[in-house]
């Protein structure tokens, strides 16, 4: 766009010469716009003509000219923007901004939510942050993995609502008397977002790279062995008897990618472009299932790290109505090393529960009573007497702003005591590292629910790493066994679920916090919202009604 690169090139010069009448040379003009000094001339000329600058030079060879820039770049680029965001062109909009989301954000805000594009029904969101990888193997953050789920396929999935998953590209699977040999019966003609043909061998290349990879695995190291045993035909052997296999299957990290190009899926949506500022998906025309009723969905980048909000909104933040609200079955905690003396850990659970209790309790986006299964409430402890306080603790902590809030109160609290804390702000990647958490004194982390409550927590506890330092690494690996064993049926899991948690909680091992409370503010226009247990919308049933005037490209 021609336009665009010429008020590029006078945004360099503005931002170099100022609003000042100012001395320079065309080698200077050249070097600043980043071009010869013969194009320097020529865009000068363009410049003067529309008005923008004046340039008068002066005769003789060396004599320097002054350059007078006459409008402001916002002046220049916000219709230009305007423009670009009309059309869907996010990233040129962008790139007047310079690479800045938060200076976009006042002329963002109308082309936010539902809008039908080029009679498309395209949903925008706004977003704070860049979207990193949606490899499954790759991502711990609640707002990925939902993504990841929208683009790849598994041999399960779950529906929102739904207790138990449904087929995907397993269309049914069955398991013998012992419950240690499924057989999943695999969706012939289903294709790849490229267009090519899924095989069989795919799915089964695909799913032993889940098998292979400690990231992924970590709820399926009691399989022995996965083959096809005729053409669409997946077995899978177990070494125990597993009810649960097709529910840990539906798990987004066990979301199968293209073996060869894992950017690739085979789920409702395609990813179109990636970048740090903005993400699209779009709708897949290869899909094997119901297609989804929206063309089109959109991340917009339009605050910073900084301006997170408390509430996703999907929409113009003036005019967005509360459409859904749930309060998550997540919850954020307290674990204390297993090395630390009994009666300083119990003070300082019961400090950091009084703590969070003031802090927390008229916050609308926070519910401090917490139940992590129904019926299942932390136990009340006795009240603890002040226990001697060590030099130094360290604390290691989810980098959220809950928990930094939460950390930074904390130290301040024990500094008084003459306790320096430190505190070493991890992200969910950081924290999955290996040996992250083993000398840590103290660990603030959350837990983000799935859509079957109780054996969501199952595949927590068994791939949380701060339980090896809250248990210790041979307490966990026992009770990790005694959980699975408890997984040959779901009658015998759901008996004991409850007893097998409330016996952690009451050892003192985990100390529940406080929930999240999720909501969704979205405009009148988009239709079906459905949220999932992580408090996001089910891309796939929401939609769009019909736009007013069809003549238009974009409304």
């Amino acid at each position: 766009m021609r336009q665009l690169q010429k008020i590029r090139q006078y945004q360099r010069l503005y931002q170099h010469f100022g609003a000042e009448p100012k001395p320079t040379t065309i080698a200077e003009v050249a070097e600043v716009a980043l071009c010869s000094e013969r194009h320097a001339r020529t865009l000068l000329r363009q410049l003067a003509q529309s008005g923008w600058l004046s340039w008068n030079a002066q005769p003789g060879r060396g004599h320097r000219a002054i350059l007078h820039c006459l409008t402001t770049t916002s002046e220049l680029s916000a219709p230009l923007m305007h423009a670009c965001l009309e059309k869907g062109d996010y990233q040129s909009a962008l790139q007047l901004a310079d690479g800045d989301p938060a200076s976009l954000h006042h002329i963002i805000t109308p082309f936010l939510g539902g809008k039908w594009l080029k009679h498309q029904p395209t949903l925008r969101i706004p977003w704070y942050r860049p979207l990193t990888s949606l490899h499954p193997a790759l991502q711990r953050r609640r707002a990925e993995q939902h993504i990841i789920c929208a683009v790849h396929a598994g041999l399960t999935r779950y529906m929102p609502g739904q207790p138990h998953p449904v087929p995907d590209l397993a269309h049914h699977w069955e398991f013998n008397e012992d419950k240690r040999r499924w057989r999943f019966y695999l969706r012939s003609g289903a294709h790849w977002h490229n267009g090519q043909a899924i095989s069989d061998e795919d799915i089964l290349i695909a799913l032993q790279q889940v098998l292979a990879d400690p990231a992924r695995n970590a709820g399926l190291t009691h399989v022995c062995r996965a083959l096809l045993i005729a053409p669409w035909c997946l077995e899978i052997q177990l070494t125990i008897p597993d009810a649960m296999l097709a529910h840990r299957l539906a798990h987004h990290v066990c979301r199968l990618p293209h073996p060869q190009q894992p950017d690739i899926g085979a789920g409702p949506f395609a990813i179109a472009h990636h970048h740090s500022h903005y993400l699209r998906l779009e709708r897949q025309p290869w899909y094997f299932a119901a297609h989804p009723l929206l063309h089109a969905i959109e991340f917009w980048r339009t605050r910073t790290e900084a301006q997170k909000p408390a509430w996703i909104t999907v929409g113009k933040g003036q005019n967005a109505q509360a459409a859904v609200t749930s309060t998550s079955g997540g919850f954020a905690w307290l674990m204390v090393n297993a090395r630390l003396p009994e009666p300083l850990a119990a003070w300082l659970r019961q400090e950091i529960q009084s703590m969070t209790h003031q802090q927390f309790l008229h916050r609308d986006d926070l519910e401090t009573q917490t139940e992590i299964l129904p019926g299942l409430t932390p136990p009340q402890y006795p009240q603890a007497s002040e226990a001697m306080l060590p030099a130094t603790l360290s604390l290691v902590c989810y980098h959220t702003p809950e928990l930094c809030e939460l950390a930074d109160i904390l130290r301040a609290r024990l500094k008084k005591h003459s306790c320096n804390v430190t505190v070493k702000w991890k992200d969910r990647e950081e924290w999955h590292g290996h040996n992250a958490l083993d000398q840590a004194d103290l660990l603030l982390g959350d837990y983000l629910a799935g859509e079957l409550p109780g054996f969501a927590l199952v595949e927590w506890f068994f791939d949380e790493p701060a339980w090896a330092t809250a248990l210790g690494e041979d307490t966990w690996q026992e009770e990790k066994q005694k959980l699975m064993g408890y997984c040959e049926s779901e009658e015998t899991l759901n008996n004991h679920l409850p007893s097998f948690f409330r016996s952690l909680l009451e050892s003192g091992a985990c100390t529940p916090l406080f929930h999240y409370r999720y909501r969704l503010n979205t405009l009148e226009n988009v239709q079906d919202i459905v949220l999932t247990a992580s408090g996001w919308l089910d891309f796939t049933r929401a939609w769009l009604p019909p736009a007013q005037d069809r003549t238009t490209s974009a409304s």
